[in-house]
């Protein structure tokens, strides 16, 4: 027996340790190794980590405090601070996980969308009618018509609220989908020498990495995905779609008005007809707000134009509200184009913009706040603070281990190296 000379590391929840490890040779050929047989094995002098450090340092601490905090609070609570585990280490460990858990990921999506018929980029191979003919549960015909009862004598228009054409979909058959990007500062590509002096940052030339993240509900259930690139995080959707057996819903998106990301979903369910996307009312009221303080003369004009304009949007008239930007008065008006952008904004949305005002009615949703928190929970509450800037990878993977932490998956994947991409509650 002999004892190897590379001493075997393990950094735990209870401190960071090293041992002698020992093989057996015949013939010389190791035939035994505790390194490889009894331990993980592990690369060189790579530390083991264990599931609980790993939750400890990484879930509790990376994933919510500056990695020098993290260090810090993880080395005084094993009390090791003298030779505990550096920041720059565990911000390299955390990274590595990340990315462990990306391609975990990746490759249980890609698994489920070959089974299913589907390309890598979520592209539908088998017959074009096979989820063509989905109906959408909607809300029943006459609840639907005693909350248009309810609304029609406050609608500030002449058009019947029925005329409506978004549905009024049933919540108990609907998955909800709020997804949107959130960007934290990148890092520069190298750094500069200290004589150099760095040219000043503006908002065209400063650069961000950009996480796309995605809140699905159905049924009192949850779950976050995260990613870098829409095209990658939606092809990931429909593979958690498909996982858990959620086709035959109706899949509806509640979007920023952003039209790339309309178009990149109208694209990638175009084999599925029961989906829909709706206007989130907070941005089309900022919109709003936002093009008028532009295109006014002062103040009280705008917020007169906005009292005018709004109730017509909240209850569905598109097309009053439209007449009604036309009829602004040219000497109210200091920038025409920024009111000719806004009427632009809502010719566009016009097919996601539904009757607010019966689906509040009604207890269905109106807005994409959820996603909108989810980005504040996952990347923007860790990620955006002064002075800090991050890799892509850097940012991309301690984003996905947020988000293990909310789903409740983190316990599996840091024992077994597996995620359940399921619903949880």
């Amino acid at each position: 027996m002999h004892a190897d000379t590379v001493r075997y590391r393990v950094d735990g929840e209870v401190g960071r340790f090293d041992f002698t490890t020992h093989w057996i040779e015949d013939l010389d050929t190791c035939v035994y190794n505790t390194a490889q047989q009894v331990f993980p094995p592990r690369i060189g002098k790579e530390w083991y980590k264990t599931s609980g450090f790993k939750e400890l340092a990484m879930l509790s601490g990376a994933t919510a405090e500056s990695y020098r905090k993290a260090s810090a609070y993880l080395n005084r609570f094993r009390h090791q601070q003298a030779d505990g585990t550096p920041s720059r280490t565990l911000r390299e460990q955390t990274t590595l996980e990340g990315e462990k858990l990306i391609q975990a990921i990746d490759r249980k999506a890609q698994t489920i969308l070959t089974v299913h018929d589907f390309t890598k980029a979520a592209c539908f191979t088998g017959p074009p009618d096979t989820y063509a003919a989905i109906p959408c549960e909607t809300v029943s015909p006459s609840q639907v018509a005693d909350a248009i009862a309810t609304c029609q004598p406050r609608c500030p228009g002449d058009t019947p609220l029925s005329d409506n054409p978004v549905l009024y979909e049933a919540p108990d058959s609907t998955v909800e989908i709020c997804i949107d990007d959130v960007g934290a500062k990148q890092q520069k590509a190298r750094r500069l020498p200290a004589k150099e002096t760095p040219l000043p940052e503006t908002k065209t030339s400063r650069k961000y990495v950009h996480t796309t993240v995605v809140h699905l509900g159905h049924a009192q259930q949850r779950y976050t995905l995260t990613g870098h690139g829409l095209p990658h995080v939606l092809s990931l959707v429909v593979a958690f779609l498909l996982h858990n057996q959620l086709l035959g819903q109706r899949f509806q998106f509640f979007t920023d008005g952003y039209t790339i990301l309309q178009e990149a979903i109208g694209r990638c369910f175009s084999w599925y007809a029961n989906v829909a996307i709706i206007l989130d009312w907070y941005h089309l009221k900022e919109k709003c707000k936002l093009q008028l303080s532009l295109a006014m003369t002062e103040r009280t004009v705008r917020n007169e134009a906005l009292k005018q304009l709004l109730p017509f949007l909240w209850y569905g008239c598109v097309e009053e509200a439209l007449a009604y930007l036309k009829r602004l008065k040219p000497e109210e008006v200091k920038n025409p184009d920024a009111v000719e952008r806004l009427v632009n904004y809502v010719k566009r949305n016009r097919p996601y913009i539904p009757c607010y005002a019966v689906r509040k009615e009604l207890g269905l949703r109106n807005s994409s706040q959820l996603g909108e928190k989810m980005n504040d929970l996952v990347v923007s509450t860790r990620q955006k603070h002064n002075g800090m800037s991050w890799s892509v990878s850097g940012s991309t993977g301690l984003a996905a281990l947020t988000a293990l932490g909310r789903n409740h998956e983190h316990a599996r994947w840091f024992n077994e190296g597996e995620v359940d991409f399921k619903l949880a509650a």
